[in-house]
């Protein structure tokens, strides 16, 4: 065992040419078996020449590092003491002599993993604890901006403590067949058909879902069901709100699922009025149903960040040992950036990107909504460009849903306008709203749902074709066997197929 304090120059030396030898194939360190997989490359940019506490040790990476990029290679020996001297850094042969001679192969793989990893970790805190110190000794904190400087801390700390170690082994070879195997599409359940059959079985992980729509459309209807779904259908689901309050929002749930109207959710004032509450959910536990957890969370509007969010939950997952699996956001327009942003693009687009960061972190599915833009409110149907500030959200998101519903309509239209990886683009769902319950219902009948990926809508053409190939010239169109025409009007219907 190397000792961080009495051994550090030894464990700088070890670490310096796990990185920077180039004789050092990780390939022969690393056992096939091993699922600890640190990339020198990857090192390169988290290691820092101040991590070293020896200034030859500093200088020699600082340079070795340089090269690398200048060059895209890590130097040997030689190309390193050539390149010092040519940025007129004097290094004695000795000293590089000694730094290449460290013996990595005295220690196994999981050893140098182990300690390397260490070491990229410690270094990074105490330089950030200096940073924290060295902040609050240079601010002038006072009543007015104590709150923003310890949320530029937080924020500082959470951007230089995330190290992410695994970006190594999550590379996939071509050429093993094994690496081919694709993951299920089968997510968790969300409640409702349209959603399950457009998104591959359901909610998916690491993924970020958004749903747009003019203001007044319902889109906290939409999230609230969603999220009331989700847990009657047995996920962990969190409801972050940054518009309406936690009573409110738990009254739009509860009325929802417990079949309890709003409007006698209003006369629920103090505890004696909850003995209606309380016989609904025990029909609800009695009920044999597997349910997962459901927790409402309000954060303030225009404070909350995507960061906020992750550590809310991440410490309830910590209180309850349970893992949440749907996150629903009501709204993404009303948060706020990590980083304050210029513009309304800008900041759409840096919110979107941080959530969804969130998602593939801790693998939730989180679901949240955006409006449409002004000239777009009165149109029929939306599309990708219907989004209010930033396109950069269309590239960064899953799934695009859109909401369509008149003023007074007690029907809405939900409209897949984007889909990364599961197809389905412009299917639709008509659903029924019932207001004093909070609730949607999908619509049932004719022309209440269209899934464009259908094998139906595949092969409408060919059966289309086939039909027309089948008609007699002289049948129905009075051509008198003028085959010259029917050719003709063949590639009048090409074209009309090729524009549909």
């Amino acid at each position: 065992m190397i000792d961080f304090i009495e051994n550090i120059e030894l464990l700088e030396k070890m670490v310096w040419n796990f990185v920077l030898n180039p004789s050092a194939d990780e390939d022969l360190l690393k056992p096939s078996n091993s699922d600890e997989y640190l990339d020198k490359k990857d090192l390169i940019s988290k290691i820092k020449s101040k991590y070293f506490s020896n200034e030859d040790l500093q200088i020699t990476w600082k340079y070795a590092t340089l090269y690398y990029k200048d060059h895209g290679k890590i130097p040997s020996k030689k190309e390193l003491s050539l390149f010092l001297g040519v940025k007129n850094e004097d290094i004695d042969q000795l000293v590089l002599d000694e730094i290449y001679n460290y013996n990595l192969s005295e220690h196994n793989y999981s050893f140098l993993y182990k300690y390397v990893k260490a070491f990229v970790l410690l270094r990074g805190f105490n330089i950030l604890l200096i940073d924290m110190l060295t902040t609050l000794k240079t601010t002038n904190v006072n009543p007015e901006n104590i709150e923003q400087v310890i949320e530029d801390v937080r924020n500082k700390m959470n951007d230089k403590l995330s190290i992410n170690f695994e970006n190594g082994k999550s590379g996939l070879n071509f050429l093993n067949p094994m690496h081919h195997i694709q993951i299920s599409k089968e997510g968790c359940p969300s409640g409702f058909d349209f959603f399950n059959k457009t998104q591959g079985g359901g909610w998916n992980a690491k993924s970020l879902i958004v749903f747009q729509g003019r203001p007044k459309v319902g889109k906290s209807i939409v999230l609230g069901n969603i999220a009331t779904r989700s847990f009657l259908a047995g996920n962990n689901t969190g409801v972050v709100t940054v518009e309406l309050s936690e009573g409110k929002y738990m009254k739009r749930l509860g009325s929802n699922i417990l079949g309890i109207e709003t409007i006698k959710y209003d006369a629920f004032t103090d505890e004696t009025a909850m003995t209606m509450v309380q016989d609904k959910l025990k029909e609800l536990k009695d009920s044999g149903r597997e349910y997962g957890e459901l927790l409402i969370k309000e954060f303030a509007t225009g404070g909350a960040t995507a960061i906020d969010i992750e550590n809310y939950f991440i410490r309830q997952e910590k209180e309850m040992g349970k893992k949440f699996t749907v996150i629903v956001v009501d709204y993404i327009n009303l948060m706020r950036p990590i980083t304050e942003q210029g513009g309304l693009y800008e900041k759409i687009k840096v919110i979107s990107e941080e959530l969804r960061g969130v998602a593939m972190r801790n693998k939730w599915c989180i679901i949240t909504a955006t409006q449409i833009k002004r000239d777009a409110i009165d149109d029929f149907d939306l599309g990708m460009d219907s989004v209010a500030e930033s396109f950069g959200l269309i590239h960064t998101v899953d799934a695009l849903y859109g909401l369509m519903r008149g003023p007074l309509e007690q029907r809405m239209k939900i409209k897949l306008i984007a889909n990364r990886d599961n197809g389905y683009e412009e299917s639709y769902k008509f659903y029924d709203m019932k207001k004093d319950f909070m609730r949607l219902d999908e619509s049932v009948g004719e022309n209440s749902e269209y899934y464009s990926d259908d094998d139906e809508a595949g092969n409408m053409e060919t059966e289309l074709r086939d039909s027309y190939k089948n008609i007699s010239p002289n049948e129905n169109f009075g051509l008198n066997g003028n085959t010259q025409t029917i050719d003709a009007q063949k590639d009048d219907y090409s074209d009309l197929l090729s524009q549909i």
